[in-house]
């Protein structure tokens, strides 16, 4: 390649990518900014155990739902949804509620809107034991007067020994074989 073939080249790369490095970078859609934002509030209203502010993040109507794991874990209604926060901060020690959601996916449609977020999350117990374990949150907003509510929220996780089975290799199991799966931390229990 001679002199005018490298400077040709350039001249050339510079004016089809050119554009590209002027253009402003994507902004983040604000809508689902407030959505992430309800989800970070939520769990900064829990880390201080602020009842109002929790509460206050959920729809003003009579049907608002929290959902947890099991079967017996569905609570209708303000009342119940308040009160199973106050069984939760019971065995939670204020402040210690940490978390990080990698994976978040949110979305919305006029007035209604939906997120899904994967967390490790820590905290520690009324008596200093330190918690780890991955919760799975997803919920259902609207928007009200107020801004974004939470409409139904469900959370779910693995509990003392309810770990997945182990990769199946093909070969039979023996019977005195153990799981090498790991045993989850159990999560705050909420009843």
């Amino acid at each position: 390649m001679n002199k005018t073939d490298v400077l040709l080249t350039a001249t050339l790369g510079y004016i089809l990518t050119g554009p590209a490095w002027a253009a402003e970078p994507s902004k983040a859609d604000p809508v689902i900014e407030d959505i992430k934002a309800i989800l970070r509030q939520h769990d900064e209203a829990i880390n201080r155990q602020d009842m109002k502010a929790v509460i206050g993040l959920y729809a003003d109507n009579p049907d608002v739902a929290l959902v947890g794991t099991g079967p017996d874990e569905f609570w209708k209604g303000r009342d119940a949804v308040e009160g199973t926060y106050k069984e939760f901060f019971k065995d939670l020690k204020a402040g210690s509620f940490k978390h990080e959601c990698p994976d978040i996916s949110a979305g919305y449609d006029g007035n209604v809107a939906w997120l899904a977020a994967s967390c490790n999350m820590r905290d520690n117990a009324q008596d200093g034991q330190i918690r780890e374990y991955v919760m799975n949150v997803s919920g259902v907003l609207k928007k009200e007067k107020v801004g974004w509510r939470i409409q139904t929220l469900h959370f779910s996780g693995l509990t003392g020994d309810e770990a997945p089975p182990p990769e199946d290799d093909g070969a039979p199991a023996m019977e005195n074989e153990k799981s090498t799966a790991p045993t989850p931390v159990a999560l705050p229990k909420t009843q």
